[in-house]
């Protein structure tokens, strides 16, 4: 409540002088963090740590002390505006009631508050909202002026316009005062409100909104109830209502606040009719607001929770209106009357309590907000900062310590290793930035960088450079104690070893030389610092460790100008003379050699094959990935590489080496040098062609039809891409050819004339071969070129035609169409594969064909190019395979049609479930068995005759897979062998001479326990009743009508027994699956019985044949079938990766990597 009687009021619980206090406490308390941080990045002492501190608190509280002497002076300064709304002039509006003009109106406004010092921040503006008639009668000429200033208090008022306020107007006031528009909006209501609960309570939010958007500020709302009342009218000395200041207050305070009200006006008013029965003002608002409490509080509810605006209310009054006084319309009257001035100095009081906010965008309030988020980043960024910082010092500072103090070598290598990750990131942090979090003005990684790199150098001298300056060392006196021949007998690797040991020793010396990549290689290979024995380490980390600290002092060491070492003069100098009296001539040669490649690879790029071809592309033929290198093409060779090669021989110097300085001049003769060049390009040149070549692979066709197309292209001596490509090597081999002018030739033809030539033999002049005419001699030949020959010199060709051969290309491209028009032939027929199982059988039997004839000759003209060529050979058998194997795959799928239909299906037809093939009590035929399986004249046996003859041979008793290359596309089941020699073997038990006919002996065997024993097969016996052994001579399958098997004995403890029976005609055969078989030796066997009761001791019997097992042979076909196929099939696809490149000569693979020529990959 407030101190005034009628006026209840609810007070904010924070008292300012206490919010001082703790801003005052958490400001010191930042100031003192952020002083210990940068203190300690920055190393300060104690007494700067005091005088700081004792500084920064004398300005803090210089500033408090003077924040309390404003807010003072400021509080004066408004109890005295506040005091002079009683007796401050009236200043109205414009006198001219006939139009209002904002812009006029502002402008006398800022007129009349002129004398008023700052009157933006000093002077309360109202806004005042409602019904004109109230307004009047409180106001009297406001709604015509639109404002009134009454001392420190200023009153506005807003015109209705097109249903909405008067935006000229209000966007002069804005301008006015930009910061806070307006101070409060005064809103007054009739006495109605208690009478219906809806009386404005949709209306006041809205134009509320619409006031505070247009002002673009939203200020506390102060709710004016006015209630009619009678009697004599009198100004009230106290305001009437309620105010608060810290939020919005509930209702049920509200209420109670105004039942105090209520009350407190019920006695003032008593008090007055007392005095004067007429004044019944004060009684009359008591009752007004006993009545309306209630409807009040529910009103002002509805309008805080408006869904249309967010009303800030600080305020609710009550002020009485006398219907019976009419306002004043006299402009002289109407500049001296207000009528409860109270009622507006408290309001203007108030408001000074409150605050209100800014609706929509604002720069003030981003600005504000931005920057406070920018203070806060910033603050915490620079502790955080501080933190990071301090952090990386104190560890750059630990693995210094441990660097300098430590003596175990493997502390020392991983301090060391600590430091080089440490500069690493320092470095990293220089090029590209500290991270965020180290910034913030603290980062002092150039210092820390400084700070650590003259140490890292101190320790990577002891621990890491030390031992290997003396293994580099160690290596170069072992080489110097060594002779000349002792090194050259390790070849050109120990010398190049060497060299790159001095190579090594001397970068750690000269840093200005050093080659990061070279040198960390090499330092790697010295296998220095050695993991001491009893290192705690596996080896493993000291090696990961080590590798990591040489890459890195390697890769900074060329920074530094410092040496690494100190060298050892005369030990360099006895490793130069050593190695320069080793690489000699050679290194010079090898020297000079390269750098005419080098400087000429550039300007000549891969040759391909597409580019080889021209105009007749291969696509579909052949192909290749390989590439020529362009050094190695006739072009390099006519334009460049001779005039490099004059020039290189001429010079006769070697590019200076700094590590051989003080190598001797090459003094090699200019021929001699330029020979040597020329023969070692021209090797290279061959060695180049010939890897490209021989990496030319065919490419299969998966038909019958796609192989006569590449035929079809292939014999076209116009089209085939074949052709253009020895035309093309043709070409490319005549480079460094001679050619002979025009004079030469005529001189020579005169002295042919002349016969000069003839009578001085030593005068005549030797053909003289081209450079290249050796290595591609065997390519040549096919052509009939002849390089011997000088060329023209007009240059149209390169060589001369020389007389074909028998091995040509023109007539491999006749074998070629050859070999077309035949599959050509097949492919036209009724039954394609018909007649190539003819053609495929005619090959295989040896028989005279094209197909044959064809093959034979491609293989001649591979193998007349030699093993240099031997990959390029394959090349021109590939066709003419290919087309062998597409016309013996449907070969093969036919013969495996014919042995199912004609051999198979009979067999299984005769034989599927019948014994010994099947679990069955039904016997096969022997006679059938016989027709199927005799080896003179059998089903099988015919069918391998007939059909797989030149396929399948016969070696002994053996059936093979002949071996033959045109067996090549055919690949014999392996079941299919085993079948037949399983049916061979036991033909020639069951079938000696045609006719089923076994013999073989059956003896008894003494048992312990057995006292008889009978075996009896077909009418033949075998009886032993412990006598001298004897053989029974048997036969099988026996003469008896009645086929029967049987076992029956005799044993000590009981009579005669017999429970092993079998019938039919492979009785003897199933009594004999039976028993348990043991061989004695070559022709010998022991049966053994056990009889189902278990209870006597084992039957046994010894049986020996004439050949083989006998019948023992006859259970090699139990569960016996054919297999359904001869040969094993395989699709185009299958077969078309091919077979793998030759392999590469001798020496081929150190030569292409020296010149840089790409190896065809090997899969």
């Amino acid at each position: 409540m407030s101190s005034t009687k009628y006026l209840g009021e609810r007070e904010p619980n924070a008292d300012k002088s206490i919010s001082l206090f703790w801003t005052t406490v958490c400001a010191l308390i930042i100031v003192a963090v952020v002083l210990w941080f940068v203190g300690r990045q920055l190393g300060w002492s104690v007494e700067r740590y005091v005088g700081i501190g004792f500084g920064l608190l004398a300005v803090l509280l210089t500033a408090v002390s003077s924040t309390l002497v404003v807010d003072r002076w400021i509080m004066k300064a408004r109890w005295v505006g506040t005091q002079g709304l009683h007796y401050a002039p009236d200043t109205m509006g414009s006198r001219n009631p006939v139009r209002f003009v904002p812009s006029v109106a502002a402008r006398e406004l800022k007129e009349a508050l002129e004398n008023v010092p700052y009157w933006r921040y000093r002077t309360r503006w109202l806004l005042v909202l409602g019904e004109k008639q109230f307004i009047e009668h409180f106001l009297p000429g406001l709604t015509t002026a639109c404002y009134v200033v009454r001392g420190n208090t200023v009153v506005l008022y807003v015109n209705q316009k097109d249903g909405g306020p008067d935006h000229d107007w209000m966007a002069q006031i804005r301008r006015l005062r930009r910061r806070r528009p307006i101070d409060a909006v005064v809103a007054f209501t009739s006495d109605a409100l208690g009478a219906s609960d809806a009386f404005d309570a949709d209306q006041l939010p809205q134009r509320l909104a619409r006031t505070a958007r247009s002002l673009r500020w939203a200020a506390p709302v102060y709710l004016v109830d006015v209630a009619k009342c009678h009697g004599t009218a009198s100004d009230l000395d106290k305001g009437i209502g309620v105010t608060w200041s810290n939020g919005p207050m509930s209702t049920t305070m509200l209420s109670s606040s105004l039942v105090d009200v209520a009350e407190e006006l019920a006695d003032a008013g008593i008090a007055r009719l007392a005095q004067d029965s007429r004044d019944r003002v004060l009684a009359e608002l008591s009752q007004h607001i006993e009545g309306a409490r209630e409807r009040i509080c529910a009103f002002l509810t509805r309008i805080v929770e408006s869904d249309v605006w967010r009303n800030d209310f600080s305020g609710l009054f009550f002020a009485p209106f006398f219907p019976g006084i009419a306002a004043s319309h006299n402009v002289a009257v109407r500049g001296v009357q207000m009528r409860y001035p109270v009622l507006w100095q408290t309001i203007a009081t108030h408001s000074r309590k409150v605050q209100g906010r800014r609706v929509g965008f604002s720069w003030a309030t981003l600005g504000a907000w931005a920057t406070l988020a920018v203070a806060a980043i910033w603050l915490l960024g620079t502790m955080i900062s501080g933190t990071v910082n301090h952090s990386s010092i104190q560890e750059a500072s630990s693995t210094l310590s441990a660097a300098s103090s430590t003596h175990n070598p493997t502390q020392a290598l991983f301090a060391l290793d600590a430091l080089a990750k440490q500069l690493d990131t320092l470095e990293v942090h220089r090029m590209e930035g500290a991270p965020l979090r180290a910034r913030f003005g603290l980062n002092r990684d150039a210092a820390l960088y400084d700070a650590i790199w003259p140490a890292y150098r101190s320790a990577a001298s002891l621990a890491l450079i030390e031992p290997i300056r003396t293994k580099l060392e160690e290596r170069l006196q072992q080489l110097a104690s060594l002779s000349d021949a002792e090194i050259a007998s390790g070849g050109n690797t120990q010398v190049q070893a060497a060299y790159d040991t001095l190579k090594t020793y001397l970068m750690l010396a000269h840093p200005e030389h050093v080659d990061a990549a070279f040198l960390i290689r090499q330092l790697l290979e010295t296998r220095a610092p050695m993991r001491p024995q009893n290192a705690s380490v596996t080896p493993g980390a000291w090696e990961d460790v080590r590798q990591h600290a040489i890459a890195f002092y390697a890769s900074h060491l060329k920074r530094d100008a410092p040496p690494a070492i100190k060298p050892d003069a005369a030990l360099i100098a006895s490793a130069r003379q050593t190695i320069i009296g080793v690489r000699g001539l050679q290194n010079s040669t090898d020297a000079i050699y390269q750098q005419i490649i080098d400087e000429t690879k550039p300007k000549y790029p891969p040759v391909t094959l597409a580019t080889l071809l021209g105009d007749h592309p291969s696509r579909g033929l052949f192909n290749t990935t390989a590439t020529v290198p362009g050094v190695f093409t006739r072009a390099a060779w006519d334009e460049r590489i001779p005039k490099a090669i004059d020039e290189a021989s001429e010079q006769r110097t070697v590019t200076g080496d700094w590590v051989l300085s003080d190598a001797k001049i090459d003094n090699t003769a200019p021929s001699t040098l330029k020979a040597e060049l020329r023969q070692r390009y021209f090797d290279d040149y061959a060695r180049a062609w010939a890897q490209f070549l021989n990496g030319i692979r065919w490419q299969n066709a998966s038909s019958l039809s796609g192989t006569v197309d590449q035929l079809t292209l292939l014999g076209d001596p116009q089209r085939s891409p074949l052709v253009a490509l020895m035309n093309a090597i043709v070409y490319q081999a005549g480079a460094g050819a001679a050619t002979q002018s025009l004079s030469d030739n005529l001189i020579a033809k005169a002295q042919h004339w002349a016969g000069k030539d003839e009578r001085d033999p030593s005068k005549q002049t030797q053909p003289q071969l081209a450079p290249l005419a050796t290595a591609f001699a065997p390519i040549l030949r096919l052509t009939g070129t002849d390089l011997a020959t000088p060329a023209p010199a007009n240059g149209k060709t390169s060589a001369q035609t020389a007389a074909l051969g028998e091995l040509s290309l023109p007539r491999y491209l006749e074998r070629v169409t050859a070999m077309r028009l035949k599959t050509q032939q097949m492919m036209q027929s009724p039954d394609p594969d018909a007649m190539s199982r003819i053609a495929a059988q005619a090959v295989l039997q040896g028989k005279t064909s094209d197909i044959a004839d064809s093959r034979d000759y491609a293989s001649r003209l591979a193998a007349s190019l030699g093993e240099q060529w031997s990959g390029f050979g394959k090349l021109f058998e590939a066709p003419l395979e290919q087309t062998w194997q597409v016309v013996v795959q449907p070969a093969s799928s036919s013969l495996n049609e014919i042995w199912r239909t004609s051999v198979l299906a009979d067999w299984n037809r005769i034989f599927d479930g019948r014994y010994p093939f099947a679990d069955s009590d039904n016997d096969a035929s022997i006679p059938d068995m016989a027709n199927f399986m005799r080896m003179n004249n059998g089903v099988i046996a015919q069918f391998v005759a007939t059909q797989l003859a030149g396929i399948i041979e016969r070696q002994g008793n053996q059936w093979v897979a002949a071996q033959s290359a045109d067996h090549g596309g055919l690949t014999v089941d392996p079941a299919f062998l085993a079948a037949l020699n399983k049916l061979g073997r036991a033909s020639a038990v069951l079938f000696p001479s045609g006719d089923a006919r076994m013999r073989f002996e059956l003896r008894g065997v003494p048992t312990p326990g057995i006292t008889d024993l009978k075996l009896t097969a077909s009418g033949q016996q075998l009886h032993y009743f412990n006598q001298m052994e004897q053989w029974v001579p048997f036969e099988w399958p026996g003469q008896a009508l009645d086929n029967n098997a049987q076992i029956q004995w005799e044993t000590e403890a009981g009579g005669l027994r017999s429970s092993m029976y079998a019938q039919g005609r492979f009785a003897l055969i199933r009594l004999f699956e039976r028993a348990k078989v043991t061989q004695q030796d070559n022709a010998r066997y022991v049966l053994s019985w056990t009889p189902e009761q278990g209870m006597s001791p084992p039957l046994s019997v010894q049986v020996r044949a004439e050949a083989g097992a006998g019948p023992l042979d006859v259970l090699a076909l139990r569960h016996f079938t054919l297999p359904s196929r001869v040969f094993v099939t395989r699709t185009m696809a299958e077969k078309s990766a091919g077979p793998t490149p030759p392999p590469l000569p001798p020496g081929a693979l150190a030569a292409a990597q020296k010149v840089g020529v790409p190896l065809p990959e090997v899969k």
